[in-house]
């Protein structure tokens, strides 16, 4: 998107039809450039504070689930619409403050949890606060729902440990197999699983999703690095020698952070139900 038609856009947000203003509140995201003071930023924060309730949800919601940027100000507009009176707009709040790590949003994410319904991306924000708080909410559902094994093992601090201990294996396996290439364990702020990111003396470049890799693997770590192995080179030599290169070693942990700044559209609203609960009838148009 170029700055004419950021610009457009932004003119649009002052549209008197609230479909329009909504369709450039969903729109928004894709044009933010992260900076402090992006008028695109501006434009949706103020319309999270629409007089269309409509407009608010789709607002809070491009802000707090698809805008992946973070500060001051985003939280506090985030914070103004919790306990809004459109449910809906409050969901996508108490979501966007959880999935920037805001220990606050732990007691009204909890909240959502106790709801007749609780949809997928009220799991994932829960995977990624990863709060032990949580704990007792979350057993109330089924774990193989979608969502919720995930959001449960984020938030069991003895399963997020064996989880970051397996990963740590698997990036020492990666480095015996490819000691030329660079190899880090990426924790990104608005994610709740780990990635394995690659890159090569050639400048050849690969990521995995280290949680979603090492469930394929059964947990085991030399087993996992033979799928990376497999992917990068489609050999089985290197992926036979996956399996024994950790034998006789004591794996020492590399990781590294950063902030992904990565759009990504909405996602699918499917929905999760206590076992003893009826659904209630689903407002939602998308």
């Amino acid at each position: 998107m170029n700055a004419e038609e950021i610009a457009a856009l932004i003119g649009r947000a002052g549209d008197e039809d609230p479909e329009v203003r909504a369709e450039v509140a969903s729109e928004l995201p894709a044009a933010l450039s992260g900076r402090a003071d992006d008028p695109a930023l501006a434009a949706l924060v103020r319309l999270t504070s629409d007089d269309e309730a409509r407009v608010r949800e789709q607002a809070a919601f491009a802000r707090g689930q698809l805008a992946e940027v973070d500060g001051p100000d985003i939280r506090a507009a985030l914070w103004r619409r919790v306990g809004d009176e459109d449910t809906e707009t409050h969901e996508e709040a108490v979501r966007g403050l959880a999935v920037r790590r805001d220990p606050g949003a732990v007691p009204l994410l909890a909240a959502l949890l106790q709801e007749p319904t609780a949809y997928v991306q009220t799991f994932t924000a829960a995977a990624v606060l990863g709060d032990p708080g949580l704990l007792p909410a979350l057993r109330k559902f089924d774990p193989a729902d979608p969502g919720v094994g995930e959001a449960l093992g984020c938030c069991d601090p003895a399963a997020r440990e064996r989880r970051d201990a397996a990963a740590g294996a698997l990036l020492d396996v990666v480095y015996d197999l490819l000691p030329s290439a660079d190899a880090a364990l990426v924790a990104s702020r608005f994610e709740a699983h780990l990635t394995l990111r690659l890159v090569t003396a050639g400048g050849g470049g690969a990521t995995w999703n280290a949680d979603a890799l090492l469930v394929r693997a059964g947990g085991d770590p030399r087993r996992a690095a033979a799928l990376v192995a497999e992917d990068r080179r489609g050999t089985g030599l290197l992926a036979a020698r996956a399996h024994g290169a950790l034998r006789g070693r004591s794996p020492s942990r590399r990781s590294a952070a950063c902030q992904s700044a990565i759009f990504r559209g909405p996602p699918a609203r499917s929905r999760c139900y206590l076992p003893d609960r009826r659904p209630a009838p689903d407002r939602r148009s998308r």
